[in-house]
């Protein structure tokens, strides 16, 4: 893991050199003087921009996913009242981008890459493109957002608070046995995500053994299809299940083949939470992901109360205040 302190220095060091940033594969972008209206493509960024207070900027995006808890739909409203009519399919058309009139577009380097850039910038708009799919990566992105956004202080700071939270939970799962064997489903029950994508990141973190971390993702995508045979031998023990995910932690009980595996037989199959936003994305939520992971495979491994970290991050990150019932039953579904 890069250094908290080293990575922080290198957006520091600099932050009047001109209006250009680089990107996360390595390009450097020109950007006009001010940056007023945003596209985000990437769901993790998105939520970026709402937590570096800029939800007025943003003219259209991608989210994965939007809240469905009444609550959440409601503090979402009132940070951002037009947030319904900003969403944005994860492939629009050139035509739906350039209607927006963004003065930048922010795209992930794996779903759109450097062919939507081209396009973009033959009608003059600067795409942003990032891969935050390490912790290290998300930190980097956020920082990368505050530079876009001319909010690099916030950034900062919103940075540090990411830090302390995920070094509290690495020392609390070192050397942490057992290691329960975990099905990270993607899309539905058969895809599970694949290679070093963040999910398989926070998960090991806290002390799982990612059962798709071996396996290669498929082309312009983060996850991989398995089958039956596949499932019975690596007989998880743990099934996490997106909220985003067409599939339910009811279908794997209802599954007669699903019924033999350990997660099924034991009841451990799990809906990963959320509440803005997924809390296993590449975005702000991920490290109250790593905390859950933690207190779900390792009850007391960190010491911490979730409810209270949860109301302290949405305020700190969102400046929304939860009341303590309404995390825990968001933490219950």
């Amino acid at each position: 893991m890069i250094g908290r302190a080293v990575l922080l220095l290198a957006f520091v060091s600099f932050p009047l050199a001109g209006r250009s940033v680089v990107d996360q594969v390595g390009r450097e972008v020109e950007l006009p003087p001010s940056v007023e209206r945003v596209v985000s493509l990437h769901s993790g960024a998105s939520w970026m921009v709402y937590v570096l207070g800029a939800a007025d900027r943003l003219v259209g995006a991608y989210y994965a996913s939007l809240p469905t808890e009444p609550l959440a739909q409601g503090a979402l409203a009132e940070l951002d009242p037009g947030y319904q009519t900003k969403e944005l399919p994860v492939k629009p058309t050139v035509e739906a981008l350039v209607a927006l009139r963004p003065d930048v577009v922010i795209a992930s380097s794996v779903v759109h890459g450097e062919g939507l850039a081209a396009l973009l910038a033959e009608v003059g708009i600067p795409t942003v493109l990032y891969y935050p799919e390490t912790l290290d990566g998300i930190a980097e992105a956020l920082l990368l957002t505050g530079r876009v956004l001319g909010r690099e202080e916030r950034a900062l700071d919103l940075v540090g608070r990411f830090w302390d939270l995920v070094a509290t939970v690495s020392s609390a799962t070192a050397g942490q046995a057992p290691r329960p064997r975990v099905y990270f489903a993607a899309y539905t029950m058969s895809n599970v995500y694949a290679g070093d994508v963040i999910q398989n990141v926070i998960l090991e973190l806290a002390g799982g053994l990612p059962l798709g971390v071996a396996l290669a993702p498929r082309p312009g995508l983060f996850w991989q299809r398995v089958d039956v045979e596949q499932v019975l031998l690596w007989d998880p023990e743990v099934v996490l299940v997106p909220a985003y995910s067409r599939a339910r932690p009811a279908d794997f009980f209802a599954d007669p083949i699903w019924g033999v595996v350990t997660a099924v037989r034991t009841g451990r199959v799990y809906r990963f939470p959320e509440f803005f936003a997924p809390w296993d994305i590449p975005g702000p939520e991920v490290v109250l992901g790593l905390l859950w992971l933690v207190e779900t495979l390792h009850p007391g491994a960190t010491g911490l109360d979730l409810v209270s970290e949860v109301v302290r991050f949405y305020r700190e990150f969102y400046g929304v205040e939860l009341a303590p019932d309404v995390v825990s039953a968001v933490l219950a579904k």
